[in-house]
């Protein structure tokens, strides 16, 4: 189902992958299409995320270490020294060696891509042998009776969807941050060679590949052992100890423990990168755009998203953190596939702010060159005619989301109200009407000729949108927690935006500038 739910996620992300020629990411792409304040939002957003996702991957790792290799003893200890100086709730959760990891993986990155490069590179391959070696013993030693018949003693619950449909989508929603890999490679497509062409065949395979692996090493998973067996603290390892194999579990080890290094490290790089290119557009702190001329790395950029992935590591639980990553991936993916839909219809138009005819200054560049020879974008001004299409996209799209949120809010609440009599009805309705938006705006108006596309997604509106609807859709089955934490990233970035980069934006300072200028040619 998260795969399913991916392939119009990913089909946005290669269009867009394909049209920009510098760092690309949700950040970038929501400043194209809907301005700075609200890519100033999303921004902040991606980053908490990433920061989120961080601190999961580091608790992830910590824990496996200290289970696997010394007992759990690492656990006790550092909860006996943490409730020296720390409250109860923060000592729970106090982690040395999620800490020490991310502390290496800042320091690699600090040394430079080419080293990050190269490891990920060397685990890569230990890690799909292992992966190959777990799913051909899983085969070999589970039975299709553990697959298919595998019954919970104490809740009597049994069969492949032992917890039925509710319980499957749940599940997708839960682990969707699996897929979070897209926003590493198109916020590395500056440093491609042919980024119209290698970043959409980068972002498809990594795409084709993942599936193909979650969905073959999750059937091993559940061939092997009982499902109802495998909880937080169970995994892979676990699954060999049934079967009394010692040397393939400590193997299988290694590869977890090397594959998290990996991913955080990927992660950490990508992190800095979504830091420095929004302190460089001045919506951030300028002192994080640094780079070091030794390594050419945004080195104050990476130990400012090092400290923040350790305070949320030390400050949230394990599970917490997880509904957490999920909310703000799905959020991220719709923003993309929203985004999708406007860049593909606005007007073109290479634009200047302009006072009483005078030219006072360029939009921001942010390290990013169109396809097309201009572009148009909210706070742009290239023409009544394009600034008028791009409103009325936007608010299409607004409007189109706006339904689709609407219906997955009938579908769960209120349970007062009949499902089959008022709130099945309800929903038919709003998604009518949202289908409706989506004829019009693809009869209405016209596509964005490209010139030379590298790749360009197929049945624009139609499958950037159901990806919208679908991550919406999937967004609906967490828990509280996620919403929350979704406003409490919004209003985070509002604060940040209002308190420090409206007034230090290259909008608001080239405005400045130009503004100098004018009164300098009008004494002059």
């Amino acid at each position: 189902i998260g795969g399913v739910v991916m392939v119009f996620t990913v089909l946005a992300y290669m269009d867009l992958g394909a049209r920009y020629k510098g760092i690309g990411n949700a950040y970038v792409y929501a400043y194209a299409a809907l301005g700075e304040f609200p890519a100033s939002l999303v921004g902040v957003f991606v980053i908490s995320e990433v920061v989120v996702g961080l601190a999961l991957i580091a608790i992830g790792f910590a824990n496996s270490l200290d289970k696997f290799i010394f007992g759990g003893q690492i656990h006790i200890f550092e909860l006996q020294c943490a409730r020296m100086f720390l409250p109860e709730y923060l000592a729970e959760n106090f982690s040395i060696l999620a800490i020490a990891m991310l502390f290496m993986c800042c320091v690699l990155n600090c040394i430079g891509v080419k080293e990050v490069t190269i490891a990920n590179t060397m685990n890569i391959f230990y890690s799909l042998a292992t992966l190959a070696m777990f799913c051909c013993i899983s085969f070999i030693y589970g039975s299709s009776d553990v697959l298919l018949h595998s019954t919970d003693p104490n809740t009597g619950q049994t069969g492949l969807f032992p917890y039925g449909l509710s319980g499957v989508i749940t599940g997708a929603a839960t682990i969707i941050f699996s897929f979070g890999g897209f926003e590493s490679v198109v916020c590395l497509s500056a440093e491609a060679k042919n980024p119209k062409k290698d970043v959409p065949l980068a972002v498809g395979l990594s795409f084709l590949i993942s599936v193909l692996l979650y969905v073959t090493v999750t059937a091993a998973i559940v061939y092997l052992t009982p499902w109802y067996l495998l909880t937080d603290s169970t995994g892979m390892p676990d699954s060999f100890d049934s079967i009394g194999l010692t040397a393939p579990k400590y193997i299988m080890i290694f590869a977890i423990l090397m594959s998290s290094f990996s991913v955080a490290l990927c992660g950490l790089t990508t992190l800095s990168r979504q830091i420095f290119i929004c302190s460089k557009d001045g919506l951030l702190f300028v002192f994080l755009s640094s780079i070091a001329k030794c390594s050419q790395v945004p080195v104050f950029a990476t130990i400012t998203a090092t400290v923040l992935s350790m305070l949320v590591s030390i400050c949230f639980s394990y599970e917490f953190i997880i509904h957490c990553v999920a909310g703000g991936i799905l959020i991220t993916f719709a923003v993309v596939c929203s985004t999708q839909i406007i860049i593909s219809y606005a007007k073109p138009s290479k634009s200047i702010h302009t006072a009483d005819e005078i030219e006072l200054v360029r939009l921001v560049e942010i390290d990013v060159v169109l396809d097309s020879e201009f572009w148009d974008s909210p706070g742009c001004t290239g023409g009544d005619h394009g600034k008028n299409k791009l409103i009325q996209i936007t608010a299409l799209v607004f409007g189109y989301t706006g339904l689709v949120i609407l219906a997955c809010v009938l579908h769960h609440h209120p349970a007062s109200w009949s499902l089959l009599k008022v709130r099945l009805p309800l929903m038919g309705i709003a998604l009518l009407l949202a289908l409706a938006i989506l004829t019009y705006i693809r009869f209405g108006y016209h596509l964005l000729p490209q010139k030379d596309p590298g790749f360009r997604c197929p049945g624009v509106p139609f499958v950037p949108a159901i990806g919208l609807g679908l991550n919406i859709a999937l967004f609906s089955y967490l828990d509280a927690s996620a919403l929350t934490m979704t406003l409490i990233y919004f209003l985070i970035g509002g604060v940040i935006y209002f308190g420090y980069g409206y007034f230090h934006s290259s909008i608001t300072l080239d405005k400045q500038r130009g503004i100098r200028r004018l009164f300098q040619i009008g004494d002059e």
